[in-house]
């Protein structure tokens, strides 16, 4: 926004030695210098008026005068603007102004360069102005249309007379963005609105048919048309028209009365029905029943397109509809999603057939059932199908670990005992006790899984607490203390000190020993184990990252395999193969998830994603 008194590189020392009348105003509208000749039509001295905003030196003229100043800025060149010297106070003399755009040195239009001329000059352009403006003005009146402009940015809107007398308002009224869509009959006001935030946010014009209430009470139909104005990413302004048409929704009678005739049950069923007008989609009657699903009167919809009222994945069916209608005289149901005047979601099924009245119109009979509750118990079944999948897929796991695990260490007991019983050599005896011992041990690892893999689950509905992620993490570095030491391994903490999470306290410290313990165990050999936790915020989650320099999983090869129940995928002595399945659960546990992302030899980053509810 240019300001002179602080841009040096604009002189405005040519203006005081040029004979015309000429003033400048920056794109603030406030005034920046004006010439000699100006300053002494106008009986104003620069010096009292430099900086003020220029349209309160002509308050009579500002509503006219702001929209061409508008449309100088937006470039356009020789805006004429007839000035009337009885109705403003600075001068005698009528005038006519020229409006041009102020351009800086590399194009950009910094403000607004008025040149006045006497109205001697120009009287052959007055002529013609006001010829042009009594013929545009004549057939506003005849068509009864009125053109208005909002300034987004300043949230003013202005418009012609013939908006006025479309509403029935008085010259004086004046006019807001908020007043004016007051005057529309409640269901038009919701999709007025709509249409003004759609230009606004996404710079979607608009041409629609809808209901006013005029002043009078007197409901009449409009014909509503705008367009969105831009300058770069915002919307500025918005510029319409508004016309007043008549009769063009009323419903045909003689149509009404030939569907109450030819299908005398249209009213007495007990779901929805619409007839719709099979060469051009416009809509001829519905039932009582279908005013009721989408809560809107008949009018609302009688008269208008049918793509008005469905969404863009169904509108895009239409023609597939279409065909399936000439070829088999109905077409398939078709689900949808329907947002009623309560701004209720319903699901709707739909269905059409091809009929042909007596006066050999085609027309589309449809149905319109609701099938909120039933896509409600549907959705609800599928969650019960997949929770029983996911349960089985559970049970299988301990069946494979009962009857496989268990089972191999019984034999293996039942087997060295046999052995044992049959030994007399000392030596021999010994050895088959410390293989005993050995078994034993791999047993109580084997139940101790199990406990754990239990213990997960009984705890699925204990509270979760806001716990602080670094006093958990500091405990856990603590009991692995140990580990890093002996590996010379590293942990560099970039977790900020404030970051909590809601998570269970002995799930929390579960989920870090494992992941940190992993990262030592796969650890390379070639290197030092460095170990790097990191925080990511999300609308919904907390999400720790846990990045290792170690040996890494080939996803490709093992990524389905990765979080199951007894798989490893290093040749490690001290692999269970429990581990990780016992991380997700948790985390699943606590309506979170866990994702990974690895590399053979080049490292592994777990993302423990933690539910904020």
């Amino acid at each position: 926004m240019f300001k002179s008194q602080n841009n040096s590189s604009f002189s405005l020392d040519w203006i005081n030695q040029i004979p015309s009348s000429i003033v400048i105003i920056d794109t603030d509208f406030k005034l920046i210098s004006a010439s000699p000749r100006w300053q002494a039509n106008f009986e104003l001295d620069l010096n009292d008026i430099e900086g003020k905003y220029f349209l309160d030196l002509f308050p009579e003229l500002s509503q006219d005068l702001m929209s061409r100043l508008k449309y100088s800025l937006e470039g356009l060149r020789d805006i004429k603007f007839k000035y009337n010297a009885k109705n403003c106070k600075y001068s005698s003399k009528d005038s006519v102004w020229h409006l041009n755009p102020w351009k800086d040195g590399y194009g950009n239009i910094i403000g607004v360069i008025i040149k006045v001329e006497s109205i001697s000059k120009t009287q052959e352009l007055e002529i013609e102005l006001n010829k042009t403006k009594l013929i545009l003005n004549q057939k506003s009146s005849v068509a009864k249309i009125g053109s208005w402009d909002y300034d987004v940015q300043n949230e003013t809107l202005n418009w012609t007379s013939i908006v006025n007398k479309i509403y029935g308002l008085s010259s004086d009224f004046k006019p807001t963005l908020e007043n004016s869509i007051n005057f529309y009959v409640e269901e038009s006001q919701e999709i007025i609105k709509k249409l003004v935030s759609d230009a606004i946010n996404s710079g979607k014009p608009w041409n629609e048919k809808l209901q006013l209430k005029k002043s009078d009470g007197e409901v009449i139909w409009v014909n509503t048309i705008g367009r969105p104005k831009f300058k770069g990413s915002n919307c500025t302004r918005i510029i319409g028209t508004i016309q007043h048409i008549k009769n063009e929704t009323k419903p045909n009678t003689e149509i009404n009365d030939n569907i109450l005739i030819e299908y005398p049950l249209f009213e007495k069923v007990p779901f929805g029905l619409a007839i719709v007008d099979f060469k051009n989609g416009n809509l001829l009657d519905v039932n009582e029943q279908f005013t009721k699903l989408t809560s809107f009167n008949k009018e609302h919809f009688i008269g208008h397109n049918f793509k008005k009222f469905i969404k863009d994945n169904i509108i895009s069916k239409s023609a597939e509809l279409k065909i399936q209608l000439e070829e088999h005289g109905s077409f398939k149901p078709v689900k949808f999603t329907y947002t009623n005047q309560k701004k209720h979601n319903i699901n709707i099924k739909m269905t059409g057939t091809l009929v042909e009245g007596t006066s050999g119109i085609k027309s589309v009979l449809c149905t319109f059932e609701n099938i909120t509750s039933q896509t409600k118990l549907e959705k609800n079944l599928k969650n019960t199908i997949a929770s029983a999948r996911e349960k089985n897929e559970q049970l299988l796991n301990f069946a494979h670990m009962v009857s496989h695990n268990l089972k191999t260490h019984a034999t293996n007991f039942s087997l060295l005992l046999n052995f044992l019983n049959d030994e007399t050599g000392k030596n021999q005896r010994n050895k088959y006790m410390n293989m005993l011992f050995s078994a034993s041990d791999n047993l109580s690892e084997t139940i101790k899984g199990l406990r754990e893999i239990v213990a997960v689950k009984s705890s699925i509905n204990e509270e979760k607490k806001l716990l602080s992620l670094n006093e958990s993490l500091f405990v856990v570095e603590q009991n692995v203390a140990g580990l890093l030491k002996e590996t010379y391994g590293k942990i560099i903490n970039e977790i900020p000190e404030t970051t909590q999470v809601k998570a269970l306290p002995a799930y929390l410290n579960s989920i870090l020993t494992n992941c940190i313990t992993n990262s030592i165990k796969y650890r390379s050999p070639d290197k030092k184990p460095i170990i790097i936790l990191s925080i990511e915020e999300s609308k919904n989650y907390t999400i720790l990252s846990v990045e290792d320099n170690g040996l890494g999983i080939d996803l490709e090869k093992y990524g389905n395999q990765l979080f199951g129940l007894y798989k490893t995928f290093h040749r490690n002595k001290d692999s269970r193969g429990i581990g990780l399945y016992i991380t997700k659960n948790q985390m699943e546990a606590m309506n979170g998830n866990i994702t990974v992302e690895s590399k053979p030899n080049e490292g592994t980053t777990f993302r423990f994603h933690f539910n904020k509810k």
